[in-house]
């Protein structure tokens, strides 16, 4: 039997018996968490006859997200909806327990793991857990179990397997394995590439426009390093947003980006340095304030400021900021802004 086949049967074995699963994303889900979540349950559903429920904690903000999700034709429900203490059992996909960024309600176990961030010692108590950090993406993952079982994916499903991997790994640019290059070259005949476009192209609010514009005038660079506090935000992933298109200035080796959804205070790092363990360094600046993880070139933190006035919010953030910018060498450097005007 082969270790795909052999995976697809212990999942199946770990909900054998079950009314009903509960597929939990991360919060605030991204492209790879939306695929995989809704994989798992075409899987569960076609091949064992179980009813899975797709949930997530947060908001679907980016409008890339909220398009996927409209392609995909699945209904993903908010927790607060979801019945977490009936008999379902619930499958942490793209995320793990007790990382602090999924709403996995507190004593309450996943029976099932699947996930492509390092692992952690929480994950061992699940029935079944596959946690595979040598992989890119975690729709990758999820279609070796459609293959094991001989399912191939309808368009809809292809369509958002495929953009999940490539958002994930920046078009198979930043940590992409050899498995998910694999995964790719085998979906990309299955997606509908119009469907594609409508969701790389996803129409935005005016509003979008006016987030954008503030964050960059608050943009600053320091040597390879630009960074930028950039206040309120629009919707959480907007901070993985500003980093992804920051990466993109020449001469620029790291991009860190932070701002305040309601009552917490997000980071995100990125970096084109393949062996930078960015998870670890923002862990350490984050310390026991927040939660914090990621990869070797992306990274994320999280932090509580419910009951903090404005100016310990304000403090709190140039911290962990300085925090970052010492760990990357560049704290003595000018800290200059990237937009200008004509009289300066």
């Amino acid at each position: 039997m082969d270790e795909a086949r052999q995976r697809l049967d212990q999942l199946l074995d770990a909900v054998d018996g079950a009314p009903q699963v509960i597929a939990l994303t991360h919060d605030n889900p991204d492209p790879d968490a939306i695929a995989s979540a809704a994989s798992l349950g075409h899987l569960l559903e076609a091949t064992a006859g179980i009813h899975c429920s797709l949930g997530f904690g947060g908001i679907v903000g980016r409008a890339e997200n909220r398009a996927l999700i409209e392609e995909l034709g699945k209904p993903f429900t908010r927790v607060e909806s979801l019945d977490m203490t009936s008999s379902a059992l619930v499958a942490l996909v793209d995320t793990q327990p007790r990382t602090g960024n999924n709403s996995l309600p507190p004593g309450r176990i996943a029976s099932v793991v699947i996930d492509h961030h390092p692992l952690r010692p929480e994950t061992a108590a699940a029935s079944f857990a596959d946690v595979r950090p040598e992989y890119g993406a975690s729709c990758s993952m999820l279609l070796e179990y459609l293959r094991a079982a001989d399912l191939k994916p309808p368009a809809p499903l292809a369509t958002a397997l495929f953009y999940g991997i490539q958002s994930e790994t920046q078009d198979l640019g930043r940590e992409a394995s050899a498995a998910d290059i694999e995964a790719s070259a085998y979906l990309y005949p299955l997606a509908d590439p119009e469907a594609m476009s409508r969701i790389r192209h996803a129409r935005v609010p005016a509003s979008y426009f006016g987030y954008l514009h503030n964050a960059l005038e608050r943009t600053r660079r320091s040597g390879v390093v630009i960074h930028v506090q950039a206040g309120r935000l629009e919707y959480p992933d907007m901070v993985a947003e500003l980093a992804d298109m920051l990466m993109r200035m020449e001469r620029v080796e790291w991009a860190i980006a932070s701002g305040r959804y309601h009552e917490e205070l997000l980071f995100s790092l990125r970096t084109y340095e393949p062996d930078a363990h960015a998870g670890d360094l923002v862990r350490a600046a984050v310390g026991e304030r927040g939660s914090a993880g990621g990869h070797g070139m992306l990274a994320g933190a999280r932090i509580s400021i419910r009951g903090l006035s404005e100016a310990e919010i304000e403090a709190l953030q140039e911290e962990v900021m300085d925090s970052l910018l010492a760990a990357l060498g560049v704290a003595s450097e000018p800290a200059r802004p990237i937009i200008w005007s004509e009289e300066e």
